[in-house]
């Protein structure tokens, strides 16, 4: 190959696209592809999103047939949900994110994957893709892109239960009480909703944890 994976954008799979909706349920928050998910969820949380004449909360679910509109004007979601879920148009990418890079497509943000060089292109294609779940800003490693909702939604429910593997270099050797209380589970807090202050906290699951043989 001659070249470092870790530099490249890697296309894993696209398909054709279908015509109508047949899924169980499309987030709406989902159906604004000319907005980035921050200002979608923002729209929706504002009370701009309508659907079937009633208010659209962001954990809201259409299904064919609904009426959906943004600011008083109709939007035909159906074509939509059937290309990114209805088993057409679903892309994969796989991307090793370097340190600096943050699992976000909000175009204001320098840092987002928009403007990374390796997805420059894509997203200058205008592809509507998102990370599947994130790393941390100074964390590096695989981030899968998809615009298949119902697959990222698969891969980051708790109940797929999909290990996740993280390596950590230390600037000193964790001590064995560090090692244990990491095992046990720690607490953190995370936004009721993006933009909010509102936080819930919630401990995480147990999990293994092994010193390497560098520094850890």
């Amino acid at each position: 190959m001659g070249r470092s994976w870790a530099a490249e954008l890697l296309l894993l799979l696209a398909t054709t696209t279908s015509a109508l909706y047949t899924g169980t349920g499309f987030r709406v928050v989902r159906c604004f592809p000319e907005l980035s998910r921050r200002a979608a969820d923002a729209a929706v949380a504002a009370g701009r999103v309508r659907v079937n004449g009633e208010t659209a909360k962001p954990s809201l679910r259409l299904r064919s047939g609904d009426t959906l509109a943004l600011d008083g004007k109709k939007r035909d979601w159906e074509a939509l949900a059937a290309k990114l879920e209805g088993g057409g148009g679903l892309e994969y990418y796989a991307y090793h994110k370097p340190e600096g890079v943050a699992c976000t497509t909000d175009a204001n943000d320098r840092r987002s994957l928009r403007r990374a060089p390796a997805l420059k292109k894509l997203f200058a294609g205008g592809k509507r893709v998102f990370p599947a779940g994130r790393l941390d800003v100074d964390s590096c490693g695989l981030v899968l892109l998809t615009n298949d909702g119902a697959a990222a939604d698969a891969a980051l429910q708790p109940s797929s239960k999909l290990d996740k593997v993280y390596e950590v270099e230390l600037d000193r050797r964790a001590a064995d009480d560090d090692v244990a209380a990491l095992a046990a589970g720690v607490e953190i807090a995370t936004p009721l909703q993006r933009g909010s202050k509102a936080e819930k906290t919630g401990r995480t699951l147990p999990c293994d944890v092994a010193r390497g043989d560098g520094r850890g």
